[in-house]
């Protein structure tokens, strides 16, 4: 039983693939106008936490498996090329939807 406690592979691949939604999204989203970047990645980080939300509901997550799903979900956008400070307030976001 404590072994499923550290059992986090699940939530580490939904931290990678949400951060690939992310990243594809955002591509997508750079080919808009300037006046509406920020509406739209807004949105998209809106999203995003719906999407962690979603998981939460259907997946029982300790303490352990929340931040293995976002460190994987940090590291993964990293390795992305985003910038450092917008997948930090990102990451701080997903977190606080996790809780």
């Amino acid at each position: 039983m404590i072994l499923g406690w550290f059992d986090a592979r699940d939530a580490e691949e939904f931290g990678k693939s949400l951060a690939e939604f992310y990243d594809k999204q955002s591509q997508v989203n750079a080919g808009a106008k300037e006046s509406k970047m920020t509406d739209k990645q807004q949105k998209l980080v809106a999203q995003v936490l719906v999407k962690a939300q979603q998981f939460r509901t259907s997946h029982k997550l300790n303490l352990y498996k929340k931040a293995k799903l976002g460190n994987a979900f940090r590291w993964k956008l990293r390795d992305l090329g985003h910038d450092v400070r917008v997948i930090d307030m990102i990451t701080k976001d997903l977190m606080y939807a996790l809780r």
